[in-house]
């Protein structure tokens, strides 16, 4: 009966010999070899077994990956020596949040509980260009079902709705004005500044 891998993130079945997975690359080194009656089998057991706590690699760059991919599916950095954490989405926790930038050029989906953001962070593709975002500027967290901010620059604010964010956690929800270096003065936006307004909802 012919052997095999299958992979744990996409599903493929790989060679034996693999250690990375041909479709996807995720990690196989650990991943046992079965045949056609044992994954029949461990599906039967999956099905009746209690749920398993979803395991997930956090970036420095504050991405949520699956448990393994050895690299980073957001800026590419190497990963496979982060400590795995339980995913903490629930059931009751399915609300969805998103950035989109004024200019309507580019979203940002919220993926994990905790986001730092800024030119050398998450949205540094948006943010690079953007002189007055700080290199890491703000922290997006995700807690008991609501969305908050908080300002980590110790150089340019964090303003929402065009009114400067106190320190700690700020609550955002849906259809605020998010200006991460700038505001409006006016009724002009600074250019060298970053502009997204928050979405949030079950699908966005």
């Amino acid at each position: 009966m012919k052997k095999y891998k299958v992979c744990p993130l996409c599903g493929r079945r790989n060679p034996p010999k693999m250690l990375e997975c041909i479709g996807c690359e995720a990690d196989l080194s650990n991943v046992c070899i079965i045949d056609s009656e044992i994954e029949q089998r461990q599906s039967e057991e999956s099905a009746e077994s209690v749920t398993v706590p979803k395991m997930i690699r956090i970036c420095d760059c504050g991405v949520a990956n699956p448990v393994n991919v050895r690299k980073c599916i957001n800026c590419g950095e190497a990963i496979s020596d982060i400590v795995p954490v339980e995913d903490v989405e629930t059931e009751e926790n399915n609300m969805r949040y998103a950035f989109i930038s004024l200019d309507g050029v580019y979203t940002y989906e919220v993926v994990a509980a905790e986001i730092v953001i800024g030119r050398e962070a998450a949205m540094q593709d948006y943010l690079v260009s953007k002189p007055y975002v700080s290199r890491k500027h703000a922290m997006i967290i995700v807690r008991s079902g609501r969305l908050y901010i908080r300002n980590i620059s110790r150089t340019n604010y964090t303003y929402v709705n065009n009114e400067k964010i106190p320190d700690g956690d700020f609550e955002l929800r849906d259809g605020d004005e998010i200006g991460l270096g700038g505001h409006r003065h006016n009724g002009s936006r600074q250019e060298e500044a970053a502009y997204f307004q928050v979405r949030a909802g079950i699908c966005i």
